[in-house]
């Protein structure tokens, strides 16, 4: 029996509904790619299996540990799946490069009553139940020698200048100080400059995502996947400039480019976010064309369901009303 062209689409169309997708090869790691367009070939006999597919093409391979490859739509509902994991809460981060944010060591985010968030700057917020606990940096206009000293120089009575010893000593960074979260948001929402106005915001129950990873991949405009690598672009002006990801105003400092900024992204076995990298543009539109690059924006997600409560530090303080105020101004 003859079989005709349409014979061989309808034997391969079979192929696909019946064939069980294949588990993602090793992962294959690059720098900035660039997306081109992908040719249909079929191949007959023990060759790949090329299937067509709405919004790209999903290559099947019947052995071998070559990696899957997923363009398009496809690709771009496998990276927003990723964040399913991320908003579930009960995973550890870490951050760099983020505009004019702090980078983050470390946060083991449980649920909005459990976390611990670790800053470069030493400052560390920490929530146990009902009670958030503060470790402020250390450092900061108040903590350079001589500080009471001008206290008292400037002629303050003995009562006020007890009662900036107590506040400027919580604020040392040797220990942990028990505070109110309400009045620590008012704090950092001061006009002034502060080591408050550079951590991330916190979790909370309905928004358990504090790593920005959301945003970022809500702003994907292109998508390919091979294996558990996922690299295209995404257009910066869609992020909100609140969260302070990029520059406030991407499109004004990076040009064009801004709408077509290339990342790299990982999954893991279970298809949830490992890695995100968002690769800032080399030459800026503000810029002289020989600056050098800003760095990445990178974003690292482990221990997914594995997170440890953090426990009450002993020995924490209440901090003082005096102690909000400078908290406020620590910077200036």
């Amino acid at each position: 029996m003859t079989r005709t062209p349409d014979d061989l689409r309808r034997a391969m169309n079979e192929l696909a509904r019946t064939t069980d997708p294949l588990e993602p090869g090793p992962i294959l790691r690059s720098g900035r790619r660039r997306r081109g367009r992908r040719r249909l070939a079929v191949v007959t006999g023990a060759a790949v299996a090329l299937v067509a597919v709405s919004g790209g093409i999903i290559a099947l391979r019947p052995g071998g540990d070559a990696p899957v490859v997923v363009s398009g739509a496809q690709a771009v509902r496998d990276l927003a799946n990723a964040r399913a994991g991320l908003r579930a809460g009960d995973y550890v981060f870490a951050r760099t490069g983020a505009y004019l944010m702090t980078d983050i060591v470390r946060a083991d985010i449980g649920t909005a009553g459990s976390y611990l968030v670790e800053y470069r700057n030493k400052l560390a917020l920490m929530r146990v139940g009902n009670t958030t606990y503060l470790k402020p940096p250390g450092a900061g206009t108040y903590s350079g020698p001589g500080v009471l000293e001008q206290l008292k120089n400037a002629g303050l009575p003995q009562a006020e200048i007890g009662r900036y010893q107590t506040a400027i000593a919580q604020l040392s960074g040797t220990r942990w100080l028990r505070v109110d979260q309400q009045r620590l948001a008012e704090a950092a929402r001061v006009d002034e400059q502060s080591s408050l106005d550079y951590i991330a915001p916190v979790p909370t129950a309905s928004k358990l995502d504090i790593t920005g990873a959301d945003a970022l991949i809500g702003a994907v405009t292109t998508a390919e996947r091979r294996g558990d690598t996922i690299t295209g672009t995404l257009d910066a002006t869609r992020i909100d400039d609140e969260l302070n990801l990029v520059i406030g105003d991407p499109a004004g400092y990076y040009g064009p480019s801004a709408r077509a900024m290339t990342y790299e992204a990982t999954l893991d076995g279970q298809g949830r976010l490992t890695s995100f990298t968002l690769n800032l543009p080399g030459t800026l539109a503000s810029q002289a064309p020989d600056s050098r690059p800003e760095p990445p924006l990178i974003i690292t997600v482990s221990q997914y369901g594995g997170v440890e409560a953090p426990q009450p530090p002993a020995g924490a303080a209440t901090v003082t009303d005096l102690t909000y105020e400078l908290l406020a101004r620590d910077n200036d």
